[in-house]
């Protein structure tokens, strides 16, 4: 290290030359460039801010300035007046012969030196208000905060017997101005906040900007001088970090959409209680976002009860694994599907063993396929399995004879079908229903010689009446799903 004074090499890091005594200039480390633009940028900003703040400032400080001179430079030059009608009068008892031009030297040279002493006067009521605003920074580095103050005590011992307060205070307040000070005064009409204040690192460079009220000029004599600026970050407490979120098992439960979230701590630093979420229970849909997060103001209590901080506070998960209301055939499994199928065959085949005469024969029963419906207001679905059954009736006597194949549409209805999205189904499949309503397919063909051969079937004579009836007819619920083949 070169000393400038002497020109003698020093070791680095020395703070005197050892040859003549002078102070050495440390070097600063050359910035990267990446800092050298940040700079740039930031101080254009600031330049830029500056000289607006500025611009107004001057402008509302030339006509507070020229009002001041114009009220005091009147109350001076009245006394001047006064001084020099007397001067006049004390020469004139002593010199009648004094020269006219001495007196008119005598009055320039007071006008000089009452302005003079305005000028100083004025400068010495101007307050700089960035000399005086100090910062407290708490916290740990990337969770810090800062605060901004303003050290009034240092302006009141400075500046309070410079400060005068004005007419107009004086005629407002009158005997207050005796339990009251400008300084004190001028607090309520001056702060300063910070653009940011929390989550800060060391380093980061935070604006800080300043609330004056102007009426301030009204109650007190002064300039206050100020410009907002930027603070670079410092003293934060560094601190290790960990994964808070490795060893907690996020959960949902419940039938979309109207699903829960819990939590399930397992380690050893925290507990499931620290951990909230944005979500609402009883609300939860699965592919719905919620956040899950720790309290930011337990920093403090994390750092000195565990000696480390959650790297981060929060994180995002995907609500899935919930139980939901199918709205297509295709969610319900296999199994499923083929076990609701021969329950409603087998309850097709009972009723025609149970119920049906020797003139009747089933022909066939076929599955079309199912409509879906779910309720209007409100969760749920039902689901019914449409059938085609052919039925020959033949009746004969001395009368006549009948022998045809029959058409009949007959469902099985299901109720409450939930699956999980991973394959499984969950449905009761003893809660079932089949038509109430029936027809009848009368013959001219006579049973007694009177009355017809009549045969009533449960259910309905065309796909379409059955449709209808299920579907629209029914305010309760909209078709979700059409899976019929009308083919069969």
């Amino acid at each position: 290290m070169r000393c400038k004074n002497c020109g003698t090499e020093n070791p680095d890091g020395s703070r005197f030359c050892a040859t003549c005594g002078k102070p050495l200039e440390q070097e600063e480390p050359a910035k990267n460039v990446a800092e050298q633009k940040e700079e740039a940028v930031q101080n254009a900003e600031e330049q830029k801010e500056e000289a607006v703040q500025n611009a107004e400032e001057q402008k509302e400080e030339a006509a507070r300035n020229a009002e001041e001179q114009k009220e005091e430079i009147a109350q001076n030059t009245e006394e001047t007046v006064t001084s020099t009608a007397e001067t006049k009068s004390l020469t004139h008892k002593k010199s009648r012969g004094l020269n006219k031009f001495l007196i008119g030297l005598a009055c320039a040279v007071v006008v000089v030196v009452i302005a003079a002493g305005l000028l100083i006067s004025r400068a010495r009521r101007t307050i700089d208000l960035n000399k005086y605003v100090t910062f407290e920074t708490t916290g740990y580095n990337g969770y810090g905060n800062v605060y901004p103050q303003i050290d009034w005590q240092k302006i009141q011992k400075k500046y309070d017997s410079r400060l005068k307060f004005t007419k107009e205070f004086k005629e407002q307040f009158g005997d207050s101005v005796d339990s009251v000070s400008p300084v004190a005064v001028l607090q309520s009409y001056v702060s300063v906040e910070m653009n940011s204040d929390s989550d800060l690192s060391n380093k980061d460079k935070v604006k800080y900007r300043w609330n004056v009220n102007k009426d301030y000029a009204k109650y007190v004599k002064c300039n206050l001088k100020y410009k907002n600026k930027t603070y670079k970050v410092k003293g934060l407490e560094e601190v290790k970090t960990f994964d808070a979120f490795k060893d907690l098992e996020v959960s949902f439960n419940g039938i979309s959409p109207g699903g829960a979230v819990s939590f399930d701590y397992t380690g050893s630093d925290l507990t499931s209680a620290d951990f909230q979420t944005d979500a609402s229970n009883g609300t939860l849909a699965n592919g719905d976002k919620i956040k899950v997060y720790l309290d930011k103001s337990m920093a403090d209590s994390y750092a000195s009860n565990l000696g480390k901080l959650p790297e981060k506070w929060e994180k995002e998960y995907t609500v899935k694994g919930l139980w939901y209301y199918v709205t297509s055939a295709s969610d319900i499994d296999d199994d499923t599907m083929q076990q609701m199928k021969d329950r409603a065959e087998q309850e097709y085949n009972d009723h025609v063993e149970s119920s049906w005469v020797d003139s009747e024969s089933l022909e066939s029963l076929t599955y079309m396929g199912d409509y879906l419906l779910e309720p209007v207001v409100g969760n749920g679905n039902e689901l019914y399995l449409i059938y085609h059954v052919k039925v020959r009736d033949q009746y004969s006597n001395d009368d006549g004879s009948y022998d045809k194949v029959n058409d009949v549409y007959w469902y099985m209805h299901y109720g409450t079908i939930l699956a999980d999205g991973e394959g499984n189904t969950d449905i009761d499949l003893s809660d079932y229903g089949t038509p109430g309503n029936f027809f009848k397919i009368k013959t001219d063909a006579k049973t007694d010689g009177i009355s017809s051969m009549v045969w009533k079937y449960y259910g309905y004579p065309t796909l379409d009446d059955l449709y209808a009836d299920v579907v629209g007819d029914n305010a309760d619920y909209s078709l979700v799903e059409d899976a019929v083949d009308n083919t069969k």
